[in-house]
């Protein structure tokens, strides 16, 4: 089920440069892009908590059931040192091309555990928000 218009508009109050990247017949929205603020997320300690925007395409159109797989734009795959984001080897339904996808880690089970009316565009914004925001050093991601 893709995000109710009422929906998406609650995120882009909280979100402010989500954008629609495509719209069903209904007008709900199917796929977003937006830019989160998240953290270097190096191995490298001194490097860690540098501040980093990360610019995420990502299709909606299954929120309620799955988390989704969430694309990095930006920064280039060369550029990311973030752990818990994967190395680019997936093409990306969006830009056609081959782009890195953010590592959920255990995210996805909780997701499944959250009652379906609270898995909103806002919490699942959130979600990314806060793995972008930390680093897990068990990830296998990079």
């Amino acid at each position: 089920m893709a995000v109710p218009p009422h929906e998406f508009l609650e995120a882009k109050a909280q979100f402010f440069d989500l954008e629609p990247l495509a719209t069903d017949q209904d007008a709900w929205v199917t796929s977003v892009a937006v830019t989160l603020r998240g953290i270097l997320g190096s191995q490298n300690g001194g490097l860690r908590e540098r501040p980093q925007d990360y610019r995420l395409l990502i299709d909606v159109s299954r929120l309620r059931e799955e988390l989704p797989a969430v694309w990095v734009f930006s920064p280039s795959d060369d550029a990311i040192q973030h752990v818990n984001v994967f190395r680019a080897r997936e093409t990306c339904p969006f830009t056609h091309s081959v782009l890195p996808l953010l590592c959920w880690g255990t995210t996805g089970s909780a997701w499944q555990h959250i009652p379906r009316a609270n898995r909103s565009l806002s919490n699942f914004l959130e979600a990314a928000r806060q793995v972008l925001a930390e680093t897990n050093m068990n990830s296998r991601a990079r």
